[in-house]
């Protein structure tokens, strides 16, 4: 196995910045499979194109499907049985689990070819326009920042490595840095990227300076900084460079923003960049564990290897929109699936995990649903990574958390508020789900609203995480929620019945998972404790 971290250090003593590029149909990338930074990027389109591979293949290992073993099944959203990830549904991960490995390669991969993006094209020649170079080099900073963003909520104390060439001859040494540095690193890479990508880019595929600040919004969110989280989510709401599907996007509902064809839509702020024929790592590979069997997908996957806790079921109400779109229930019929056939229906012993119901966002279809833009294990999917929506319901929780303030165990689940600002953006994602406006919200309602709208997006698991405060070791809150979950499985009994045989109790030290053990073998310094980072 590679040592990613030894990785990054060796990128820095290469010449060369090699990649694969990204075959997206607005990336134009260069046909070289390897090709130096003074010698290919000489143009302004070539050095825009510079930051095409930071936002496929590097997060391939993340994406296919340690992304939502960690968070999906972890957060109580869903379970399954499959050997290689049910630890993490039942809070038993070991440091020599493979999905935990490739987490950490995977988003430690993107660290190095960002830093290498950030190192490198500053030598590009002098014909380049400065606003180019500084637009590709806010894109690779907004990118390193969401690695680091991913890595400290899952690992805690990690290694900033902002300049490779500081750890050439020591790689075995590097250690780790404290939370609190690593946030403020990120927070430093976004004031960057805000600065100096351009603006107003909704569509392209690429980050924005919008998209910096977006990002910034969540990341001020989990410091408990709610003054900075506001201001920050409002810009971006009060740009007017993004819009929600079905408020200001006429026409398109919750459900269409989990169509390939509406890859890089204006509600997409931040979003992996996927092509199902470019070969492996270059595809979105959700789509073969989600489906529930091949007459979705008609390519021969379709695994359906993650379903929906009853939990989750049980939480949405029955006229919330957002269900049908993110989970199958036996009955549920989707035009768009099988279109050659007249549509598909989820069968009524469907259940291939136990709940008699499966995952439906993410899963988009056959070739032929999609215009060729599927095939074997990859879809043309764009992964979100960060949508317009979560503006909304981060400003709605700054408002309520400044009147509360800021607490070492973060805020009340009871806290509440019927400010009217805040009431406006939570009921803003709440009528286009189909559902009733309210006159107040407690703080236990907004995780709620939280959940559904980002149920199966990676999301749920880092806001139990960071609900009994910023950085801390003790999690009472998160793990009475937790406890109370049915991750259980049931019987094929029409109607089935539970067992009530999933409910689990995380420890403390379950917020957090190890470091990999060969990262540790690899360089025994990441076991010791963490050090200040000198900030240049």
């Amino acid at each position: 196995m590679k040592r990613y971290i030894k990785q990054i250090i060796a990128m820095a003593t290469l010449v060369s910045l090699s990649t694969t590029g990204c075959k997206k149909e607005f990336f134009n990338r260069p046909p070289e499979d390897q090709y130096t930074v003074g010698g290919y990027y000489t143009t302004a389109a070539q050095v825009q194109s510079s930051t095409n591979a930071l936002y496929a293949a590097p997060w391939f290992g993340w994406n296919t499907k340690v992304s939502w073993a960690i968070t999906e099944m972890a957060s109580g959203n869903g379970r399954s049985g499959s050997d290689d990830v049910k630890a993490f549904g039942n809070f038993s991960v070991s440091n020599g689990n493979f999905e935990l490995s490739a987490a950490w390669n995977s988003l430690f991969t993107v660290v190095a070819q960002s830093n290498a993006v950030i190192y490198n094209l500053p030598t590009v020649p002098a014909s380049v326009p400065v606003s180019v170079v500084n637009n590709a080099l806010g894109e690779a900073h907004v990118l390193r920042a969401l690695a680091y963003f991913h890595l400290v909520r899952i690992f805690g104390n990690v290694p900033i490595i902002e300049n490779p060439l500081d750890f050439v001859g020591s790689p075995s040494t590097i250690r780790t840095n404290p939370v609190t540095d690593v946030y403020k690193f990120i927070i430093n890479d976004l004031k960057f990227g805000e600065a100096n990508c351009t603006p107003n880019v909704a569509g392209s595929g690429h980050v924005s300076s919008g998209s910096a600040s977006a990002l910034m919004a969540k990341v001020y969110l989990y410091m408990q900084d709610y003054a900075n989280a506001k201001a920050q989510a409002e810009k971006v709401i009060n740009s007017h460079e993004f819009g929600l599907f079905g408020v200001d996007v006429a026409g398109r509902t919750y459900a269409d923003l989990f169509k390939i064809a509406n890859n890089n839509n204006k509600e997409s702020i931040i979003a992996l960049q996927w092509l199902s024929n470019g070969g492996y790592g270059f595809g979105n590979g959700m789509q073969a564990s989600l489906a529930y069997s091949s007459a979705i997908t008609q390519t021969g996957d379709g695994y359906g290897v993650l379903a929906p806790t009853f939990d989750l079921i049980d939480a949405y109400s029955s006229n919330d929109q957002r269900r049908k779109a993110t989970i199958m229930l036996p009955g549920d019929y989707y035009p768009e699936l099988n279109q050659a056939g007249g549509g598909y229906t989820l069968p009524a012993n469907a259940g291939s995990q136990g709940t008699h119901a499966q995952i439906k966002k993410y899963v988009t279809g056959s070739p032929a649903d999609n215009g060729g833009k599927s095939a074997f294990q990859s879809t043309g999917m764009n992964t979100y990574m960060l949508r317009l929506a979560d503006m909304y319901l981060i400003a709605a929780e700054a408002i309520l958390g400044a009147s509360v303030g800021s607490s070492p165990t973060g805020l009340p689940l009871t806290a509440s508020t019927s400010d009217v600002t805040a009431v406006k953006y939570l009921n803003t994602i709440r009528q286009r789900a189909g559902l009733g406006v309210v006159s107040s919200f407690t703080f236990q309602d907004l995780l709620k609203e939280r959940r559904l709208e980002f149920a199966i997006e990676g999301d749920y698991w880092f806001d139990l995480c960071r609900i009994d405060g910023f950085n801390v070791t003790s999690h009472p809150k998160a793990i009475a929620i937790i406890k109370a979950q049915d991750r259980g499985d049931s019987s094929n009994d029409t109607p089935p019945v539970r067992y009530g045989n999933g409910y689990f109790t995380p420890v403390d030290a379950n917020f957090l998972l190890p470091y990999p053990a060969t990262e540790v073998a690899n360089d025994p310094a990441l076991a010791l404790p963490p050090v200040p980072y000198t900030f240049k």
